[in-house]
């Protein structure tokens, strides 16, 4: 019986909005680290959008933006429609709003381990 792929589970697809390209490397870097998987790369919040309607799933989402630009722009809802974990890499002010979200928060300076910590959706923001 011939080999097919068609079962091959797809890639993990990341979306790294990041206006500084050494964060970002740090994060695609990391995230490359963890296995195969497809990252894009964009540097601003408007240029985002055109991914989001050629990727029929995400898996997690590392978001240069505070908080209340996420929710007050449609950018988390198409993110969530994606599949995609939000994570936010600035605004640690608003961490326990946003991890009641259930999104992730990843606090400047971080490491890959913090990166990969991320990824994994905390336990007691399932209990709500």
């Amino acid at each position: 019986m011939p080999y097919s792929d068609t079962l091959q589970p797809a890639l993990p697809v990341y979306i790294v909005l990041e206006s500084n390209a050494l964060i970002a490397e740090d994060i695609i870097g990391s995230l490359r680290a963890t296995g195969p998987c497809r990252v894009i790369r964009v540097e601003r919040p408007e240029m985002l959008v055109p991914s989001l309607h050629t990727e029929p799933a995400v898996t997690a989402a590392f978001l240069e933006m505070p908080y209340r630009e996420l929710v007050q722009s449609d950018l988390h809802q198409s993110l969530a429609d994606s599949g995609a974990r939000i994570i936010l890499t600035i605004g640690e002010d608003d961490e326990s709003v946003v991890l009641q979200q259930g999104w992730g928060m990843l606090v400047r300076p971080f490491t890959e381990q913090m990166i990969r910590e991320a990824l994994t959706p905390r336990r007691d923001a399932d209990s709500h």
